[in-house]
């Protein structure tokens, strides 16, 4: 919808306002840089913008580079429309003109975009794996389009071309179609998986970017085509054009398709999305156990050890009670009276055998205390905020909110990124492709609550 609406204001400028543009372009060229600088301040000074419409469409028109995109398309255009046609008249006197403008816009997404990689590469937050690579191919992509695109802005001043030698400034400009593929290689790397993930509006996005890149494409190879064969019929190259236009644009579109089966997940301050995990079943023996166990069989050693001695004392009784008999019967006289004292008889002690105390099992040892931990990071337009419930080096539950963040992004960043931690007990998990600086946050939060959280 960006680009549409940023189409639609550079078509405007180009029909309407050509003749202001080509009697003073300054005061033009003096306006996109203020628009440049003030998106630019606005973004990087952290401002909360409230209102949806402002934060959406005005302030993102500059920093995701739609209108800048949007002029050079209508530049591209210029080149690629048949000679002698009444759009051609109007926009080849000011080409110049609008390429300048358009290097102007874009320099607001070049600059709010390269300070926010520099800033990822110095605090190491380029991820891994397919965000690492879609980083590194964005990074080398943009860095080339603005190689080719600062000589190609100062020489579409008329006094620098004038100073020119005519062929040599040709051969230059012919970069511009270098630097046009790159473009719709950059929109497509950002772009088809958002709309194959269901981003709202991106699948349209992505076929408008199409039609227009491509169509250049197929429009300028007929135009090529025809200035050189000069055929007496331009059916041919007509339906060649078309095809060339319409059959890559099904396929794009094909590709681009939705493929997410995933429901977004809204999260705000006020309500956290929350993913709760069942802790693992408990597999320790229990110390209890094996002391009562132990006790047990100590109860019986002490009881069978108690019997065997009252039997013995039973049985010595018994032979002492037969020998006093024995001795009345034959003398008459009982023991007492005689002077001969029966030997008295000695019992051995009971022996106790010893009692086995059970072996004390060592406590466990965790990296983590248990707790709820709290933690902050860096998302894509504000800061991401976590909580992580712990319980024995377990992630019992997890919730994350942004204060400023799109929903979707926000959601795809959740559910890739957050199953990850809970696994490893680590931040350090693989982005989200489409969504990585969501994902850089929640890990940057998440490392922060683990932290918070280390015995």
């Amino acid at each position: 919808m960006l680009f549409i609406i940023s189409l639609a204001i550079a078509l405007f400028i180009a029909f309407f306002l050509d003749k202001q543009l080509k009697s003073h372009p300054g005061a033009f060229y003096a306006a996109a840089a203020v628009l440049t600088v003030v998106s630019v301040a606005v973004k990087q000074a952290d401002v909360t913008i409230s209102s949806g419409f402002v934060r959406d469409y005005l302030l993102a028109v500059f920093t995701r580079g739609s209108l800048g995109a949007a002029f050079w398309a209508v530049v591209m255009w210029a080149g690629a429309l048949p000679n002698g046609t009444f759009a051609i008249k109007k926009l080849m006197p000011i080409r110049g003109e609008l390429s300048i403008t358009a290097a102007v816009l874009t320099l607001s997404h070049v600059v709010t975009y390269g300070i926010q990689y520099i800033s990822d590469i110095i605090r190491d937050r380029t991820g891994s794996g397919d965000a690492l690579r879609d980083f590194i191919i964005t990074s080398i992509v943009c860095l080339v389009m603005v190689l080719i695109m600062l000589p190609l802005t100062v020489m579409s001043f008329k006094t620098v071309r004038r100073k020119m030698n005519a062929k040599l400034w040709k051969k230059i400009q012919r970069t511009a179609y270098l630097f046009y593929a790159l473009i719709f290689i950059h929109v497509m790397v950002l772009f088809v998986p958002k709309a194959q993930n269901g981003r709202d509006g991106y699948f349209l996005n992505v076929l408008v970017y199409s039609a227009v890149f491509i169509g250049y494409a197929s429009m300028r190879l007929r135009k090529l085509f025809v200035t050189k064969r000069r055929p007496n019929a331009k059916t041919a190259p007509n339906i060649v054009c078309a095809c060339g236009m319409i059959i890559p644009l099904c396929l794009i579109g094909f590709i681009s398709r939705n493929t997410n089966d995933k429901e977004t997940i809204k999260a705000s301050k006020e309500a956290p999305a929350v993913f709760t995990f069942d802790a693992p079943a408990a597999t320790v023996t229990s110390a209890s156990a094996v002391t009562t166990t132990s006790a047990a069989v100590s109860e019986k050693s002490t009881v069978t050890t108690a019997e065997t001695s009252a039997e013995a004392s039973s049985e010595a009784a018994t032979e002492t009670t037969s020998a006093y008999t024995s001795e009345v019967s034959e003398t008459g006289t009982s023991p007492a009276e005689t002077t001969t004292e029966a030997p008295a008889v000695q019992t051995e002690p009971a022996k106790t055998e010893p009692v086995t105390e059970a072996p004390t099992e060592p406590q466990p040892v965790y990296r983590f205390k248990n707790g709820t931990f709290e933690g902050t990071g860096e998302g894509y337009t504000g800061k991401v905020h976590v909580s992580i419930t712990i319980e024995n080096d377990y992630i019992t539950a997890f919730s994350a909110y942004a204060d400023d963040d799109d929903a979707e992004y926000f959601s795809d960043a959740m559910q890739k990124v957050i199953p990850q931690i809970q696994q490893s007990m680590s931040a350090d998990v693989d982005a989200c492709s489409g969504a990585t600086y969501s994902s850089k946050g929640i890990m940057e939060a998440a490392r922060n609550a683990l932290e918070s959280a280390k015995n």
